[in-house]
């Protein structure tokens, strides 16, 4: 029997180690940018999630509004904050009587974002409706507020109309998602 010899270049160029080399490479070009989009993507709905829990509970707190609205009368609601009040008393967004949810003079303040987000004093004129929302859904309890609008006389025979606006505020789990609801009632005499 005849053996036969493989015979071996004693001097390779490693071809495959450099082709590998770059495939390893290719692969990382993707899979980084894949894995960097894949957190952005997690990141967002996070925020998404804390944004919805926030404006969740300022729904809740609108509701609880809407309720100790309705629980009062026109006239109930005209003692808590009469429309007399001027503009020039100051401070314009000071509860008359602490605690009972209502301000008067709604239209004599900026009713904008910067006026709700950082002039407000939520914590002393804000009510914090009854029915707390669990604290591991949210990092505040929202808060509400009721003020009192220019009363309007129209139509034959005269029919006047109070208004009321509610502002709702409330955070998610993280105190950066915060969400201010408002909406207007109507009573007529």
């Amino acid at each position: 029997m005849r053996k036969s010899r493989v015979t071996l270049k004693k001097n390779q160029r490693g071809a495959t180690l450099v082709i590998t080399l770059l495939i390893l490479a290719m692969i990382m070009m993707y899979g980084v940018p894949a894995a960097m989009d894949s957190m952005q993507n997690e990141r967002m709905t996070g925020n998404t999630r804390n944004r919805d829990l926030a404006f969740q509970a300022a729904e809740h707190a609108l509701k609880k509004a809407e309720a100790w609205i309705f629980t009062k009368t026109s006239s109930q609601l005209n003692a808590l904050a009469p429309a007399a009040k001027s503009c020039s008393d100051s401070p314009d967004d000071a509860d008359p009587v602490s605690g009972d949810g209502i301000l008067p003079n709604g239209e004599c303040h900026a009713n904008d974002v910067a006026y709700w987000r950082d002039t407000f004093n939520w914590t002393s004129n804000g009510i914090n409706p009854t029915g707390s929302i669990d604290t591991e859904l949210v990092a505040a309890q929202p808060r509400y507020v009721v003020e009192r609008m220019p009363d309007v006389t129209s139509g034959s025979p005269a029919v006047t109309k109070h208004y009321y606006r509610v502002t709702t505020r409330a955070v998610g789990k993280d105190s950066n998602a915060v969400v201010v609801l408002q909406t207007m009632y109507e009573y007529s005499n």
